[in-house]
């Protein structure tokens, strides 16, 4: 499954729903900078739009651009608190760019914001800090 939306949450209009398309086809294709060359097309209006921000994500992750996929995932996380999924991602860039402490430091406070809301999100973060710990324990051998 993808990690956007199959149809956009606020209707973006043509030409933006076609970018924002066009974009997901180049995403899936793995180039990653002509999906952001599409994404670059929308309106600076729709850009912060939740479907074209998921979208970003992955272009960002596709080009290892961690601060960016950062910023961006760390947006997600507070606008729709209750999707795990940005919560990973936020961790994930931040792994990349800065450490697997700051990692960890960044998801657990992303948790503690909605700790209530789902339990299923914190059982994927024990999972998640487990494999750290197991990651962490690999690296010392």
């Amino acid at each position: 499954m993808a990690p956007w939306p199959e149809a956009p949450q606020m209707p973006l209009e043509p030409p933006d729903h076609q970018y924002w398309q066009a974009a997901v086809g180049y995403v899936e294709l793995g180039m990653f900078q002509e999906a952001n060359d599409q994404l670059e097309n929308i309106d600076p209006f729709n850009r912060a739009a939740p479907e074209v921000l998921a979208v970003r994500i992955a272009v960002y992750h596709g080009l290892k651009k961690w601060e960016l996929m950062q910023e961006v995932a760390k947006r997600l996380a507070e606008f729709q608190s209750n999707d795990i999924q940005w919560t990973i991602s936020l961790a994930y860039a931040t792994r990349r760019a800065d450490s697997l402490q700051a990692a960890k430091e960044n998801s657990i406070e992303c948790r503690i914001e909605v700790f209530q809301k789902t339990r299923s999100s914190n059982t994927i973060l024990l999972a998640i800090v487990a494999s750290w710990e197991k990651a962490k324990t690999l690296k010392t051998i």
